[in-house]
């Protein structure tokens, strides 16, 4: 595949970008560097969209691990539930009470009527009903330790998830410039690390591509556009590789949700959302073959990295414990 082909299909897979237009533009100054089994994991980032209610954290390990070949474990499908369940995602239990309501009307209905009520209600149409539960808007959602988990089972520890946290409730923000600088440079280099990426971040300090028409494009072509910005949330999201043109650096991210899709974002704003600055921690989840993890673990250390879990409020609740209020 030349070259020009490869940076076509990249800039396909993106939100609202005419990738004719950008290679005509800029072909000879941009420089893609795509994770590994890049169009693979697409293919099944779409088949997954949208996720569902304090899914996100589910819903990026779940598209990764089908994209590198983890499709089923125990006889369950790895979507985004499967991983939820093993995950112990928090959710709302009013939710919980409405699906189980529902489910009873489901039954009772003709095929397209009850399909249709699924359909409308797909956000909390959870496979499982045996997930932790709080009250607490602050706690729904996966802890990393949980996605962590989720990874090292469903690929039976042939995949390694290695946590890197960004900030500190009581030492403040790790991720400086030159660190990000570092993290930069390993995504460029995910290739040799055979390495995926999931962020657990702030939304606000990233630039709304719902409403910013072709953002993605008007960033690659340098073009000049009122920013408007995302409301403050606690997300986790897939990244996909970055794009580089000229001295200027875009990450790649899958969004949970159709309606932002696979953008880009400058690397300066990623950094800013991971440093979060609403009183949680955040980080980096680097998946890795088993066999690289020690390699991998080495170079972050050697980079000043910290390589510890972090605390984004959402507790993880094992099994034996399964309500939280």
């Amino acid at each position: 595949m030349s070259q020009y082909s490869k940076i076509r299909k990249i800039l396909s897979t993106l939100k609202d970008v005419d990738a004719e237009k950008i290679l005509q533009s800029i072909g000879d100054r941009i420089r893609v560097y795509p994770t590994p089994r890049y169009l693979e994991i697409h293919r099944e980032y779409l088949n997954e969209l949208d996720q569902k209610e304090s899914l996100c954290g589910a819903f990026a390990a779940a598209y990764i691990l089908r994209g590198l070949g983890y499709r089923s474990h125990r006889g369950e499908i790895v979507d985004q539930d499967y991983v939820a369940y093993i995950a112990r995602v928090n959710v709302d239990p009013r939710d919980l009470e409405k699906l189980k309501r529902l489910k009873l009307e489901v039954a009772r209905l003709p095929k397209d009527e009850a399909e249709e009520i699924m359909r409308r209600n797909r956000d909390i149409w959870y496979k499982f009903d045996d997930l932790p539960t709080t009250l607490k808007p602050h706690e729904l959602g996966a802890s990393p330790e949980g996605v962590i988990r989720a990874i090292h089972e469903i690929s039976m520890s042939e995949l390694r998830a290695i946590p890197v946290k960004t900030v500190s409730k009581t030492e403040g923000g790790f991720l400086t410039e030159d660190r990000m600088m570092g993290l930069l440079d390993i995504i460029r280099r995910s290739g040799e690390y055979d390495a995926q990426f999931i962020l657990n971040l702030n939304t606000r300090h990233l630039l709304d591509s719902e409403k910013i028409p072709r953002l993605s494009e008007k960033l690659l072509l340098g073009e000049e556009f009122q920013e408007i910005f995302r409301e403050s949330v606690g997300h986790y999201i897939g990244c996909g590789g970055l794009i580089e043109v000229d001295d200027r650096c875009f990450l790649i991210l899958r969004e949970t949700y159709r309606m932002y899709g696979a953008h880009l974002q400058p690397a300066e704003y990623v950094r800013r959302a991971l440093l979060r600055g609403d009183g949680r921690e955040g980080g980096v989840i680097i998946v890795v073959p088993a066999s690289l993890e020690e390699k991998v673990r080495g170079m972050l250390l050697d980079r000043g990295f910290r390589l510890e879990i972090w605390d984004n409020g959402s507790p993880f609740i094992p099994f034996t414990s399964q309500r939280t209020f």
